[in-house]
C-alpha cells in the first residue's frame, strides 16, 4: 500500500495523520470506494501567516502522504487548486507542480476546476485584466494528464469527468463552464466571480447518468449547485442540474430547459427510466466551510478549504474562525477520506485537521 517513499511531510503532520490513518482505517477497510478529497488549498508562492500561501501544496503533499498509509482506490482535488493572485508564469508554475504531484504515481486521480484556477483574482487588480488564463491552461496542463492515465476516467469537452467503481458510477462536474472570448483584450466572463454550467455539459451529465444502468452516482464538483435555502449555487444552470438529478432518482424521461441565454440556454432531452440507481451525494468544496442538507431529496454534502484560514483574516468564514486555525498545527490544513459501502449502503465522510471527523449518511 505504501507508495510514498519520495514523499517528506512536516512531522507535525505526519504523528496527526498517522494518527487519522490508525483511526480511519478499520472504518474503510472493505468499503466498496474509498477517495482521499481535498479542495480549495489556494497554493500561491508568497506566504501569509493567517491565510493562503505555499502550505496549500504542503496540503496536497500531506494528502499524498495518506494515500500510501490508508486502502485508497481514487486521489481526488475539487477545485481551486491555486489562489490565482500572482503572475501567470508563477500561478502556472504551481498549478504544473501540484498536477505533476497527482501525476507521480500509479493512484488514479480527478481534479475538477475551480473558479480561482483561471488566475482572475490576479487579472482583476489590473485596469486590461491582464494576467488571465486562456482555457487551454487548464485544459493542457490538467485534463490533458487526466485523461493520460492508466484506467483514466473519461473526460468529456465541458471537464465532466466519469468512472466507474464497483458498483458506483462517480461524476465530477465543472462549475467554471464557461465559453471565454477575448473582446478588445479583455475577456467576456470574470471565471472567478461567474460559476456555471453550460447547457452542453448538462447533455453530457444526463449521457452520464442514462448509461450508470444499476449503479448508484455520487456527483462532485468544486462548487454546489445548490443552496441550502433551495436557491441554485452557480449563476447559470444550477437549477436544471438539480432537476436532473431529481428525474434521475425518479426514474423520469422529459426535457430541461435552459432559457435564451446565447452562452448558457438551450434544451436537452433525458430518459433515466431504465436505470436502476440512486444519487448517493452530491460533493462539493468552494464555500469554504462544512454542510449537509437536502433539497427535494438530494443531500449536499460541503467540504472545508484545505488552505489555511485563519481567524485575523476579513474573509474568513465563521466555521474556519470557530476552528482557530494556524499555521504549522493541524488546524493549518483540512482534508477528508469519502468512503462508500455498498452493501450496507453508507456514505462516510472522515476528516482531518481542521474538520469534522466522522460524518456518516445512509443512501
Amino acid at each position: 500500500m505504501r507508495h510514498h517513499e519520495n514523499i517528506t511531510i512536516r512531522r507535525f503532520a505526519k504523528a496527526d495523520l498517522t494518527a487519522f490513518a490508525d483511526w480511519v482505517r478499520p472504518q474503510i477497510t472493505g468499503a466498496s470506494l474509498n477517495m482521499a478529497v481535498i479542495t480549495d488549498t489556494h497554493d500561491r508562492t508568497k506566504l501569509s501567516r493567517s491565510f493562503y500561501g505555499p502550505n496549500g501544496y504542503w496540503h496536497l503533499l500531506e494528502q499524498h502522504w495518506l494515500t500510501g498509509e490508508l486502502p485508497i482506490d481514487w486521489r481526488v482535488h475539487l477545485g481551486d487548486l491555486v489562489d490565482g493572485s500572482e503572475p501567470a508564469f508563477l500561478t502556472q508554475w504551481r498549478l504544473r507542480n501540484i498536477v505533476s504531484d497527482y501525476a507521480a504515481t500509479a493512484l488514479p486521480y480527478v481534479i475538477t476546476k475551480g473558479n480561482h484556477d483561471d488566475n482572475d483574482k490576479f487579472a482583476e487588480r489590473n485596469r486590461r485584466f491582464t494576467g488571465s488564463f486562456h482555457p487551454w491552461v487548464f485544459n493542457e496542463y490538467v485534463f490533458a494528464k487526466m485523461k493520460a492515465q492508466v484506467g483514466a476516467p473519461l473526460v468529456s469537452a465541458h471537464g465532466l469527468s466519469v468512472f466507474d467503481w464497483a458498483n458506483i458510477r462517480v461524476i465530477t462536474l465543472n462549475t467554471s463552464d464557461v465559453p471565454v472570448r477575448w473582446l478588445g483584450g479583455r475577456k467576456n466572463y470574470d471565471v472567478k466571480k461567474t460559476l456555471a454550467v453550460t447547457a452542453a455539459q448538462v447533455q453530457e451529465l444526463i449521457d452520464a447518468l442514462q448509461s450508470a444502468g444499476s449503479r448508484d452516482v455520487l456527483i462532485m464538483s468544486h462548487a454546489p449547485v445548490m443552496t441550502r435555502s433551495g436557491k441554485p449555487g452557480l449563476r447559470f444552470n444550477g437549477r436544471q442540474v438539480h432537476e436532473v438529478l431529481r428525474a434521475f432518482n425518479a426514474k423520469l424521461a422529459g426535457q430541461v430547459t435552459f432559457g435564451e441565454h446565447p452562452d448558457f440556454g438551450g434544451q436537452a432531452q433525458f430518459d433515466f427510466s431504465h436505470t436502476k440507481g440512486t444519487i448517493i451525494a452530491s460533493l462539493a468544496g468552494h464555500w469554504h466551510t462544512e454542510e449537509d442538507f437536502a433539497v427535494n431529496g438530494i443531500h449536499y454534502c460541503l467540504l472545508n478549504t484545505a488552505a489555511l484560514m485563519g481567524r485575523n483574516h476579513g474573509l474568513t468564514t465563521r466555521f474556519n474562525r470557530k476552528w482557530n486555525r494556524l499555521i504549522n498545527t493541524p488546524s493549518e490544513y483540512a482534508g477528508y477520506v469519502v468512503s462508500i459501502n455498498a452493501a450496507t449502503r453508507r456514505l462516510g465522510v472522515f476528516g482531518y485537521g481542521a474538520a469534522t471527523p466522522s460524518r456518516v449518511f445512509g443512501y
